[in-house]
């Protein structure tokens, strides 16, 4: 990997400007939330909900609320999106880039809820301007979790992860429905021109054709054009996070086997993906002598 910011590491940078544009400091003083432990932390559409303990306050339950979407704005948005093909494809491949905010723009509503529209409370203290170790503690850990999984800033405004990917899925489908449907003009014969789009110079077909061709004459397009096969091209890249998903679920359970079950799975998931990077930039043939 190289040493540029990850685009979690970005999100969660971002989420933590805005707790500051908002007089919430979640980087300051290390000692001001010492002894703060964030036991759970659930997080749906539009709230946050949190079980902390404190040292000083002791228990305390925290909520913290955002205002999600609206129907007709995620619309917008997901059209906006299935329009740009660069994003389309990154956020169908898993990564939430950065410009995502400029989408959301366009489409006339904002990723991260700004304008001082977030609200907490907490059971333990009273309510005040400026927020509580507890809710202090909820907000840095939301940024935590954001480095690793950004994605679920998506779910507070809204929709989770596998709702979008649905609905760009079918907005890219009904587009290459639509771009199937409509046919294509047929170029002049005597421009002299290279068009833009491939065409295989094949001779007239006779009636004999028609009826039929043999098979061996196709064989060399029997797993497609070589054209279209040679100008694809791949592009392959480490995790933005290691070992994201292991992180998110965690352990089996807290006990020593269950410790010792995860520690494995990590070993097992780091040598499934060298091993995979290492077969891809292999040299041919290098890889049939592998594991």
């Amino acid at each position: 990997m190289t040493g540029q910011m990850t685009n979690g590491a970005q999100w969660a940078q971002r989420w933590q400007q805005l707790l500051r544009d908002q007089g919430i400091d979640t980087n300051g003083d290390p000692n001001a939330l010492r002894g703060v432990r964030v036991k759970r932390l659930e997080l749906a559409p539009g709230r946050i909900d949190a079980q902390v303990q404190d040292r000083e306050l002791g228990a305390a339950t925290v909520a913290i609320c955002a205002p999600v979407l609206s129907d007709a704005q995620w619309d917008q948005v997901f059209t906006a999106l299935a329009s740009q093909a660069l994003f389309a494809a990154q956020l169908l491949a898993g990564e939430m880039p950065p410009e995502l905010e400029q989408v959301f723009a366009q489409a006339g509503a904002e990723l991260l809820p700004r304008g001082g529209v977030v609200t907490h409370t907490c059971s333990v203290c009273p309510a005040e301007p400026r927020p509580c170790r507890p809710v202090t503690a909820v907000y840095r850990q939301l940024g935590e979790m954001l480095a690793e999984d950004p994605w679920l800033l998506l779910r507070l405004r809204g929709r989770n992860r596998q709702d979008v990917l649905a609905a760009l899925h079918e907005r890219r489908n009904t587009a290459a429905a639509d771009n199937t449907a409509r046919p294509l003009p047929r170029p002049a014969a005597s421009s002299g021109q290279p068009r833009a789009f491939y065409t295989p110079n094949l001779p007239p077909r006779t009636d004999e054709a028609e009826s039929g061709d043999p098979l061996d004459a196709h064989v060399r397009d029997f797993w497609g054009r070589r054209k279209v096969l040679e100008d694809m091209h791949h592009h392959l890249a480490l995790p933005a996070v290691d070992l994201a998903l292991l992180r998110r679920l965690g352990p089996l359970n807290p006990a020593p086997d269950g410790q010792q079950a995860f520690a494995g799975l990590q070993q097992v998931y780091r040598r499934v993906t060298d091993r995979v990077w290492e077969m891809a930039f292999a040299a041919d043939g290098e890889e049939e002598g592998g594991e």
